[in-house]
């Protein structure tokens, strides 16, 4: 659905498929905190055109690294 309404993918630096390997071998949880984030971003932003409202600008979106 981003890709359909031309939203940036959230998984441009992991997937899901990708989590446990990065928390158990790498160990860094904040990596795993930022594909979190981004994921939820991009479900807002998805449901907001869904509900045809304009999307977040950039500096309405706080907390995503």
């Amino acid at each position: 659905m981003a890709y359909f309404f031309g939203i940036p993918s959230p998984k441009d630096d992991i997937d899901g498929s990708d989590v446990a390997r990065v928390y158990y071998e790498e160990n860094d949880l904040s990596r795993i905190v930022r594909y979190c984030e981004k994921d939820v971003v991009t479900l807002v932003q998805v449901y907001l055109k869904l509900i045809v409202e304009p999307g977040l600008e950039n500096n309405e979106i706080v907390g995503v690294r």
